[in-house]
């Protein structure tokens, strides 16, 4: 807020910082949630470690009917996911977060 009161607008790179904090805690998923699509509004794209970081988020706190509105949301933005570069972001969390992950985002 304040960047914008100061007149800069913020960039992906921003969006990303703060996308990455929010996800962190619970009660904040929503504004994550909120800002990934306010930045495609924007004409910017998130790269796989946000997107998928809302994603892990969203199945953390068994919300996979929120992961898979915000993907079909982002879809009708014209998002495509990566899966090579989904794969790489989570190739640390094997097991369920994976498995759930993978499948809203692919269908796997």
């Amino acid at each position: 807020m304040r960047m914008l009161a100061s007149g800069v607008s913020p960039n992906a790179y921003t969006y990303a910082v703060l996308i990455r904090v929010l996800v962190k805690d619970a009660k904040f998923l929503k504004d994550a949630k909120e800002y990934v699509l306010e930045m495609m509004d924007k004409g910017m794209r998130p790269n796989a470690e946000t997107y998928t970081a809302v994603f892990k988020g969203l199945v953390r706190e068994e919300k996979l009917d929120e992961a898979v509105q915000l993907l079909e949301q982002m879809k009708a933005k014209g998002f495509v996911p990566d899966e090579k570069a989904v794969g790489e972001v989570l190739a640390d969390k094997r097991g369920s977060v994976f498995r759930n992950v993978m499948n809203i985002l692919f269908g796997n």
